[in-house]
């Protein structure tokens, strides 16, 4: 009954939350498709790059995929099955005898069903909820060995099964185990508890030891390359590790203050002491490493396991309260009440957590529209995409990608800097020297296609030459599955840029938008053309020309004039034709005016025969 109540007060609270709202969710799910399609652990074509934290995250969405599930609602399905776990471990460990002592596993399993925590990372795509029940299931079979005489061989061995599963999920779950196993030993400190920790920790040791060893074979490393391009041990990392701590404590003091009186619990009940102390252990464990990591506040995926931890503490203080009966047991149900009360409200008014909530629409629905918007347009070209945001827009592409900011790049991960630490974490790397090598068609800034290069990478290539020479910053929009405009910059000469055959040079319309009064949109057929929203007068620089006689002209709708700038001078015509002779080769300025609503598909230019 406790399970049930708490599986729908989670449902209903779920359905608050928009799905996919995290951007870093869908570089996992190109993890999972491009397995699907036969194209290995992979985030983009070329040396793979172990882009992910979360192999069993990835693995699970695959799987439900191949079994017939939209891979898009793959992670809601698995994070919401796995937040319903998450309460039935809950349950489990406080199964009661009967009503009149189930306050602790109904008291548990709706202060998980009503965190926002656990809400919103049940539908934003990442593995959040997945850590959670593995890490309730191995704390619910390991309470029952904490400060056990016996070695209990099964049980120890059904505890290492989630804690296995947690150290395949992500890179840091070892730490449950390492954590575990040293509080059984130095609790016990006899042989027996040793080789009870021993039994816990074979399972976990042989997936941490294979997936080192898929790693290396896979990868060629030993480290995850999200961990070269994001962990640091630094004051500012601590500082704001520290912050987020401090900031999800304001909205989970209802929570936190009895899980604490936990402590006066196993100073007085010496039955309960090794569990608690177990608990408490895992609790300090893993706060201490998330704090150090910089926490990252957004939704506190990090401190789900404390979230967790804390669950039982409170839990374990419900059932010894409500162990007394009498008025004991009424107040601990009234106190139970009031906590979970004031424990939803503030959960709700949490900034971060309301924010996620309410914010319409999500940053991921309009970088969404980015990615659909190109692939209409440039999927038939193949082109090279570098981004700094590597989730939706990558995804829904589907174009060989580029990560200027390291976390899929082998190269670009191991750029560490002395200021290394200091700035926003997973945001710090790049090589603009390296980027501009790769000769990527498209760049696209910042998550939502920003106008200028913000981050390191992309500083370093705003003002070089090259950069300056081949690339054209253009205004693009799309429509689905929100409106959305965006810059990209386009590279000239590359596979959607300019181009050249013998005789003709075509210039696609698109690269004219780069002025006020202009953007590019698609059309019927799905190519860009340029639409003039009032007097514009957009010009691409630098168009190279051979020797010769050209007839230059626009093709589109509405009224369009044309002006070449060359050696100085500038050439008009009539209805958008131009026609001149170049003596030598040379650049060009070519720019094209409107003074009402236009459209513009192309500039050709022709060179006529001698």
């Amino acid at each position: 009954m406790a399970w049930l109540l708490g599986a729908t007060v989670l449902i209903i609270h779920v359905r608050s939350y928009p799905v996919l709202t995290y951007d870093d969710a869908f570089i996992s799910l190109r993890y999972s498709r491009r397995l699907l399609e036969g194209q290995g652990l992979t985030w983009t074509d070329g040396l793979p790059v172990e882009g992910y934290s979360n192999l069993l995250w990835v693995v699970g969405c695959a799987f439900l995929a191949a079994l017939g599930v939209d891979i898009l609602d793959t992670p809601v399905v698995l994070g919401i099955a796995s937040s319903i776990a998450a309460i039935g471990a809950m349950v489990y460990a406080f199964a009661p005898r009967s009503w009149s002592d189930s306050l602790p596993a109904f008291a548990a399993a709706l202060f998980l069903a009503v965190a926002g925590p656990i809400g919103l990372w049940a539908v934003s795509g990442l593995e959040g909820c997945l850590v959670a029940a593995l890490l309730a299931w191995a704390v619910a079979f390991l309470r029952p060995l904490a400060g056990a005489a016996a070695v209990d061989t099964k049980r120890a061995l059904a505890a290492g099964v989630p804690l296995a599963l947690l150290c395949l999920t992500r890179p840091d779950g070892p730490l449950f185990t390492v954590a575990a196993c040293a509080f059984m030993v130095l609790w016990g400190r006899s042989r027996g508890a040793l080789r009870q920790a021993l039994w816990i920790g074979i399972l976990p040791g042989i997936a941490t030891l294979g997936q080192l060893a898929f790693r290396w074979m896979y990868y060629g490393d030993w480290l995850p390359n999200t961990a070269r391009a994001k962990v640091a041990l630094t004051a500012t990392r601590l500082e704001t590790g520290a912050q987020c701590i401090v900031n999800a404590g304001s909205s989970s003091y209802a929570l936190w203050a009895p899980a604490m009186l936990a402590l006066l619990v196993a100073w007085r009940d010496p039955q309960r002491r090794p569990r608690i102390a177990l608990v408490f252990t895992l609790f300090v464990v893993w706060t201490a490493y998330a704090s150090s990591t910089g926490c990252e506040s957004y939704g506190y995926r990090m401190l789900i396991p404390s979230l967790v931890l804390l669950t039982f503490l409170t839990a374990e203080v419900l059932d010894w309260a409500a162990a007394k009966g009498g008025t004991r047991r009424v107040a601990a149900w009234l106190g139970a009440l009031a906590l979970l009360l004031a424990f939803a409200t503030a959960q709700r008014a949490d900034p971060d957590i309301k924010y996620a909530r309410e914010h319409r629409p999500p940053t991921t629905e309009r970088a969404t529209t980015i990615g659909k918007t190109l692939r209409r347009a440039f999927e038939a070209s193949d082109p090279l995409l570098a981004v700094d945001a590597a989730g939706a827009i990558p995804y829904y592409s589907g174009f060989r990608s580029l990560d200027m900011l390291g976390l899929n790049d082998a190269h670009i991960g191991r750029q560490r800097h002395e200021s290394f630490g200091e700035g926003i974490e997973g945001h710090e790397l790049g090589d603009g020297a390296y980027v501009l090598s790769r000769e990527p068609d498209l760049i696209v800034s910042g998550i939502l296609g920003f106008s200028r290069l913000r981050y390191r990478g992309g500083r370093e290539m705003r003002d070089a030459p090259r950069f300056l020479e081949e690339y054209r910053r253009v205004l693009f929009g799309g429509e689905e599955p929100v409106p959305q405009r965006f810059y990209a910059f386009v590279r000239m000469s590359g596979k959607i840029g300019i181009e050249r055959t013998e005789h003709t040079v075509t210039i696609p319309g698109f690269l004219f938008a780069n002025k006020r009064n202009t953007v590019a949109e698609l059309d019927d057929a799905n190519e860009f053309e340029t639409k003039f929203e009032g007097l514009a007068a957009p010009t691409v620089k630098g168009v190279k020309l051979a020797a010769g006689t050209w007839h230059l002209r626009t093709s589109g709708r509405g009224h369009l004039e044309l002006s070449v700038g060359y050696g100085g001078r500038s050439f008009t015509g009539d209805n958008g034709v131009v026609e001149l002779t170049l003596p030598h080769s040379g650049l060009l300025d070519i720019t094209v005016v409107a003074s009402e609503p236009a459209t513009l598909s192309a500039v050709s230019a022709h060179r006529l025969e001698d």
